[in-house]
């Protein structure tokens, strides 16, 4: 038997998703390509021509995910989220005043509940326009390419939404993807000290390959696959149901309670920054640190969630403190220190949605312990 059902609002699947929100942690500079808060128009002050760099990042403290409105019973787990990544980065001198880098990480991520990772990537290249000279800055232009994927993020705990109970949410294939051109200039303030502001500007657009929940009515259970706004409802095995007929199939419309799969999960935006940061040398010591803050525009996703009266958020100030030394002619230790005022809203854009966006507000800093080798 097929039957149209109104089975749920969307909200079902789309505030299921706050678990798969719950993968907001990141290593990098919130909205921003990797170590987008320490760039520099000459790199080659740093001492090099090249290097590869071996990190791995933590939080210091746990991440509270968790919201007034959740189960008590959750709320409890969901305040315990832990993040954890590892990465590996890379640079070259081209040639003088040009220069290629790519990075790529893991990140794994915990709400206290379910667990999430995630794969990186991250290309750019870096073209000084303008040497220094006196009070004029050295300027580079910088494009970058960089962005987020999983192969499927999953909700194991029931989500409750008007109409129904979705006992589980599988997004397949989440990914972000981002472009950015940086406009970078650095003053050699002293032989040993460099200052250096950064402008840039930016697209980003989330995509997914499936959509798919299950859920019970009737004392049955149901699979649910979704094709744009379409719900498709099958029954997941033989059932008797509660009484009355057991309906087979089903199908019905998102769209029908004013909701719009890919404007909330898939949605697309700009974004600008600016920042300033400094570097010092002295023997076998560098410290670098900045601040990069950050001002993003969605489509649609952020009016649709705030018609709803969920919170959003569109800005966010970044910073950086890096501590190096060189114990090897070619061999450096580094420590960095990063916070966030607002948790990870860009490191990771694929997670905020409609539903999710409200879970953003808290603040967020890790620790990274790397290695870098020098060439």
């Amino acid at each position: 038997m097929a039957a149209r059902w109104p089975l749920a609002t969307t909200p079902p699947v789309l505030q299921a998703a706050w678990a798969v929100a719950a993968c907001l942690m990141a290593t990098t500079p919130a909205a921003a390509a990797p170590q987008d808060v320490l760039l520099s128009a000459m790199p080659e002050r740093l001492g090099e021509s090249g290097h590869l760099e071996a990190s791995t990042s933590r939080v210091n403290r746990r991440i509270n995910f968790s919201e007034p409105e959740d189960d008590p019973r959750l709320a409890a787990a969901a305040a315990n989220g832990d993040y954890r990544s590892t990465q590996i980065a890379g640079a070259w001198q081209v040639r003088d005043g040009t220069w290629l880098s790519g990075a790529l990480w893991q990140r794994q991520i915990s709400d206290g509940i379910d667990t999430f990772r995630y794969q990186g990537w991250q290309l750019s290249g870096l073209v000084r326009v303008n040497e220094p000279e006196g009070l004029v800055p050295a300027v580079a232009l910088r494009l970058s390419a960089w962005g987020n994927q999983a192969d499927v993020t999953e909700t194991t705990t029931p989500v409750r939404v008007p109409g129904a109970i979705l006992d589980s949410v599988a997004i397949a294939r989440p990914s972000d993807r981002q472009w950015q051109l940086d406009l970078i200039g650095t003053w050699a303030a002293a032989p040993t000290l460099d200052i250096t502001g950064v402008i840039g500007a930016g697209q980003v657009q989330l995509g997914y390959g499936d959509l798919s929940a299950t859920t019970t009515r009737n004392g049955c259970r149901y699979n649910l696959r979704f094709n744009g706004n379409d719900i498709f409802g099958t029954l997941a095995e033989p059932c008797t149901g509660t009484g009355g007929g057991v309906i087979q199939q089903f199908f019905d419309s998102s769209g029908d309670y004013g909701v719009d799969v890919a404007k909330e999960i898939a949605w697309g935006g700009t974004f600008l920054q600016a920042g300033l940061n400094a570097s010092w040398r002295q023997g076998p010591w560098t410290v670098r640190g900045g601040m990069l803050m950050h001002r993003i525009q969605r489509r649609a996703v952020d009016s649709i969630a705030e018609a709803r009266g969920q919170r959003t958020f569109k800005g966010a100030r970044l910073l950086a403190l890096e501590a190096s030394h060189q114990f090897h002619d070619h061999l450096t230790l580094l420590l960095r220190l990063e916070a966030s005022d607002h948790l990870f809203m860009a490191d990771l854009p694929v997670t905020y949605n409609s539903s999710t966006s409200s879970r953003f507000g808290g603040r967020f800093s890790q620790a990274t312990l790397g290695l870098r080798a020098s060439f």
